[in-house]
């Protein structure tokens, strides 16, 4: 193996190497610091969860949109995935109250989340199976980035030491992996008659998903195409909420659709709508 390909190894064994020499050396809690500086031991935990992103980001650019090479980035994140446990195994016993140790142990875990999440949407088979990992990838790193913005007003001292925002940011990743899943899922086209336009975007009928709108998406005889995909963009967004508010672009009208966590995700509302995702 190439020494290019240990760097992430060694890298994370580096900074839990430094976390843990920290944590010895008198890194209590940062409120034993004189003048409310942050303890060694804060400053080492901030850097090390701040590596292992940079890393990940790292990886996820160098990647290409093809099966190999996201097979390849779901083993490449486990480094990450185990310096981001280590911080957290260090910063638990200390998180005994509201102090930083405790903002910055929440963020650890859904970093740690945002990691595992998104080493398991490239081995995905399935559309529905990678926008589910994906869905949850996203809320994992929103839910990180408002922990550490938390951190970073009560600590300013270590908001540079900090993962940046834009290192959870999912939009490359999720091309890729729905790009190489549409290329592997069969479709399934059924043949329709033509009705009516309703005041949810598609036609009067039958209450069956009997229209196929590709990319995973099917409607019963009420629901447009456009709506149907307005309906997946804003339950993936969403993190995959039971009830969500979507706008019509074929009504110019928003409607409350309520969805089931079932496969395939089944989301019922408006005057009869109902999209199948998978």
């Amino acid at each position: 193996m190439s020494p290019t390909r240990h760097t992430p190894f060694l890298a994370a064994l580096c900074f839990t190497g430094l976390l843990f020499a920290a944590a010895g050396c008198g890194g209590g809690s940062s409120s034993d610091q004189p003048n409310g500086q942050p303890s060694q031991a804060l400053r080492a935990a901030a850097l090390s969860l701040q590596q292992a992103m940079n890393s990940t980001s790292r990886q996820i650019d160098d990647m290409s949109s093809n099966r190999e090479s996201l097979d390849r980035l779901g083993s490449t994140l486990q480094p990450a995935i185990s310096q981001t446990s280590d911080v957290i195994g260090l910063l638990t016993p200390k998180a005994t109250s509201a102090g930083p140790e405790a903002a910055l142990l929440k963020g650890a875990r859904e970093q740690r989340s945002f990691l595992q999440y998104a080493s398991t949407a490239p081995n995905s088979r399935s559309r529905r199976s990678a926008n589910s990992a994906l869905a949850r990838t996203r809320t994992a790193g929103r839910q990180a980035t408002s922990a550490y913005a938390n951190v970073a007003e009560t600590q300013p001292q270590i908001a540079g030491l900090l993962p940046a925002a834009t290192t959870f940011n999912t939009g490359r990743l999720r091309d890729a992996v729905l790009k190489v899943t549409r290329r592997s899922t069969p479709k399934t086209t059924t043949t329709t008659t033509p009705a009516s336009t309703s005041s949810s975007g598609g036609a009067s009928g039958s209450d069956a998903t009997g229209v196929s709108c590709d990319d995973g998406l099917s409607v019963n005889s009420v629901t447009s195409c456009p709506f149907a995909r307005s309906v997946r963009d804003e339950y993936q967004n969403s993190g995959g909420a039971s009830a969500i508010e979507v706008f019509s672009p074929v009504t110019h009208r928003s409607y409350t659709m309520t969805c089931t966590g079932a496969v395939p995700t089944i989301c019922r509302g408006g005057n009869g709508a109902l999209v199948a995702i998978r």
